[in-house]
């Protein structure tokens, strides 16, 4: 594979595109934050939440097996 040097626009650009992506991830976290956060009068039940994510991922799980 050829070492390819990017110019200084280019370096620019990804370096905004990193930054974004990494807003994009932070803003997502947030977001999934609120939704427990003590102060959120809509909050969720995070122990009622947190049951449901593993019935999800004990259902994929199984799906998958039976993929086999």
């Amino acid at each position: 594979m050829a070492n390819l040097e990017l110019n200084e626009e280019d370096q620019l650009n990804q370096q905004k595109a990193s930054l974004l992506d990494d807003l994009v991830a932070v803003s997502t976290v947030l977001e999934e934050t609120w939704g427990y956060h003590p102060d959120n009068p809509n909050k969720k039940n995070v122990i009622k939440a947190y049951n449901q994510l593993l019935k999800i991922k004990e259902d994929i799980e199984r799906e998958l097996e039976e993929l086999k």
